[in-house]
């Protein structure tokens, strides 16, 4: 393939660990493991860079941090870093960080070549759109590419212009069904090994339907005696969703776990990943407990039309609890069927969704245009 040099800028990726993060740091890995050389500019933080991703070798510049005014006083760094950088192709997802500002004074003495990676459809965030539309990153970019079919239809209409669909990966060595991993965590959460499990991995936020499930336990206790609810995440709407709980006295039956930094023995533990979301990009938690060999319980909101299929899951409408209800309780009558949806899923994300198969098309995107 050549020598090949890429940069991804993203200035959060040692701030906060959401799923664009982990996209970058595994989008990154796998492009070095297929013989392009990159680089990640970035703003200094907390997190520590992923082990994995060092060992693969994947440079990571870090902006110093500053007080005030971190996205102005990373412009010079960017600039010099994209002069200097040799950089075949440069990957953006924000533009108002001082990105935008950085391309413009460096295009004024280098031509360089970039892409935009949209994790964000416009009717969720469209502040983020009239950043690029004030920077001209919509026309001047070489590719503009959505994280879904979904998201990708949204930029197409905004920018007027093809965008391409690059979905999210997952790691399936690391995601995977493991029975040893689901007795442990299930003892130390006390739940009995016998009993049926929901799990929902994501921030909690009003719009990620957390609440749509814990509506629907009261009616799917009577049909599944000892369900339980695990809720893996943090955020906001946390003590929104905790009194509901103690309000429906489910104190019992539902768990809140906060943030984990490592989710797979609470996808492991479960029977059900609850994904009752809207205004999403993509869902890495649905592909990641795919990847598990959990089935999933979706809305029939965009982007799940696209990712889920009746083989290993099912839409609803998360409203009307009926739904919910009839939805869940469907899946874990059958237990043959169930183990059946959960191989079957898994076999479809190591197809489609593996991160060596996500670079490989960043890849072909990129250097078929030479």
């Amino acid at each position: 393939m050549g020598d090949i040099r890429w940069a991804i800028i993203h200035p959060f990726q040692l701030r906060v660990k959401r799923g664009i993060e982990v996209y970058v740091w595994n989008l990154a890995r796998s492009l070095k493991m297929q013989g392009v050389d990159v680089d990640i500019l970035t703003w200094a933080g907390d997190l520590e860079i992923p082990e994995e991703v060092q060992e693969a070798g994947v440079k990571v510049k870090k902006i110093p941090r500053v007080r005030y005014f971190q996205d102005y006083f990373g412009i010079p760094f960017l600039v010099w870093w994209l002069l200097t950088g040799h950089y075949e192709h440069v990957f953006v997802h924000f533009a108002g960080y001082g990105e935008g500002l950085a391309f413009l004074i460096t295009r004024l003495i280098k031509r360089i070549k970039f892409s935009v990676v949209f994790h964000f459809p416009r009717s969720l965030v469209p502040h983020r759109y009239v950043e690029f539309d004030k920077w001209g990153f919509g026309h001047k970019a070489e590719h503009l590419i959505g994280v879904s079919k979904a998201t990708a239809e949204e930029v197409k209409k905004w920018a007027n212009r093809e965008c391409k669909a690059i979905g999210h990966g997952v790691d399936t060595n690391k995601f995977k069904p493991d029975q040893n991993l689901r007795i442990r965590t299930r003892t130390e959460l006390g739940i009995n090994a016998d009993v049926p499990v929901l799990v929902s991995v994501n921030a909690l936020e009003e719009r990620k339907g957390i609440q749509w499930t814990v509506k629907a336990i009261p009616e799917l206790l009577p049909k599944l005696p000892g369900l339980h609810f695990i809720i893996v995440g943090d955020g906001p709407y946390r003590s929104t969703l905790e009194h509901l709980v103690e309000d429906l006295k489910l104190t019992d039956q539902v768990h809140f776990l906060g943030s984990q930094n490592d989710v797979r023995p609470y996808l492991c533990a479960g029977d059900l990943n609850m994904v009752l979301s809207r205004g999403e990009a993509s869902s890495i938690s649905l592909l990641e407990g795919l990847a598990c060999g959990l089935p999933a319980v979706t809305s029939s909101h965009p982007p799940f039309d696209e990712l889920l299929r009746q083989d290993w899951g099912v839409c609803v409408n998360e409203e009307d609890t009926s739904q919910v209800v009839d939805g869940v309780f469907r899946l874990l009558m059958d237990k043959q069927a169930l183990r059946s949806m959960g191989i079957t899923g898994r076999q479809m994300v190591i197809k489609s969704h593996n991160w060596d198969s996500i670079a490989g098309q960043y890849i072909q995107l990129i250097c078929e245009v030479k």
